[in-house]
């Protein structure tokens, strides 16, 4: 007796897997239930979700039917089918006994089927020539191994995520299928440019010492502002100093009859000279340095040896002494 019921059991754990926990089972009911009632309600998204784990915890004929009516229903075709061959593999199997209590449910699989190939959607998905062998892809998260790369293989209808790896790079496209479409799709090759590494060699430099420019723009304007300042100083002691030599003049004509003067008008008369040189050269740095600060903010420029100029006035005495300081 004993011997007999176990080769019972032995026959039942070949046809229908390893005997379910207690709690798997308990488990498995809770969860055929709750997907019963919402594949009834249309709730699909879930329903076949909780029908599918149901039956991976106690696997039983009905419950694998069941799942593939629910995706059937939900329009996942391929998934579908593949479930209702599955169930036919499975009824193929059970006892005489056990195939009657499927009362005519491998019929109705049998016409799903019939009906459901050529509806299910094919897609090939090939690598471009010279691709790596590292190189790795990835349909909706599932991952499809080198045999499967260029077979038509069914697929629900929809739209598809595929994912192409290599190292760290990756790139992706999406693919959408209508009911009963076969399509080819050659697969891009990730660049390089996705990579992080390479990321980072686009990203915008950082100053990051002392050796680092602020940008060529910003100095360009700095030092023309320096420059345009010099000009403008050199227009202004130009200017003083041209107005301090008509003075002088005045002081020469009631000092000096022709080329006779006394001590003031002689005094007055070097004085006049001296100021009218540093007038002209006051007005030749103004003029320069606001040509060269016109040009730099126009040009734009950042050499570091641009044109620019300093000047400087320090009276002595009887006359006045002029300083000029340059990079040309």
């Amino acid at each position: 007796m004993r011997s007999r019921l176990a080769t019972l059991l032995g026959a039942s754990t070949l046809l229908l897997g390893p005997v379910a926990r207690a709690d798997d089972i308990a488990a498995a009911e809770a969860l055929f239930d709750t997907g019963l009632d919402e594949m009834r309600a249309g709730r699909y998204d879930t329903a076949c979700g909780r029908l599918a784990e149901s039956h991976r915890l106690d696997p039983r004929p009905g419950t694998l039917f069941t799942t593939a009516e629910c995706e059937s229903q939900a329009g996942k075709l391929a998934s579908a089918l593949a479930r209702y061959k599955d169930y036919m593999a499975l009824f193929a199997r059970l006892p005489p006994a056990d195939q009657a209590r499927q009362r005519g449910r491998e019929q109705v699989a049998q016409k799903a089927i019939a009906e459901l190939g050529p509806k299910v959607p094919r897609l090939t998905l090939k690598l471009p020539a010279g691709a790596p062998k590292s190189a790795t892809v990835r349909r909706n998260d599932t991952e499809i191994g080198a045999a499967s790369i260029g077979l038509a293989l069914p697929v629900d209808p929809g739209e598809h995520v595929v994912v192409v790896q290599v190292g760290q790079a990756r790139s992706e496209q999406r693919v959408t299928l209508a009911v009963g479409e076969s399509r080819e799709v050659t697969l891009q090759l990730p660049s390089s440019d996705t990579s992080p590494a390479s990321a980072r060699r686009d990203a915008p430099a950082v100053a990051e010492g002392p050796e680092q420019d602020a940008g060529p723009q910003s100095s360009s304007n700095t030092l023309a502002y320096v420059v345009g300042g010099v000009g403008v100083a050199g227009v202004l002691v130009g200017s003083v100093t041209g107005a301090l030599v008509f003075s002088k003049k005045s002081t020469i004509a009631d000092h000096c009859r022709g080329v006779d003067c006394d001590q003031q008008g002689l005094d007055a008369a070097d004085s006049a000279k001296t100021l009218g040189l540093v007038s002209t050269i006051g007005f030749g740095v103004g003029v320069a340095g606001l040509a060269t600060a016109t040009v730099l903010l126009l040009s734009g420029s950042k050499e570091r040896s641009s044109p620019g100029v300093s000047a400087s006035v320090v009276a002595r005495g009887r006359g006045a002494e002029l300083g000029l300081r340059g990079v040309f």
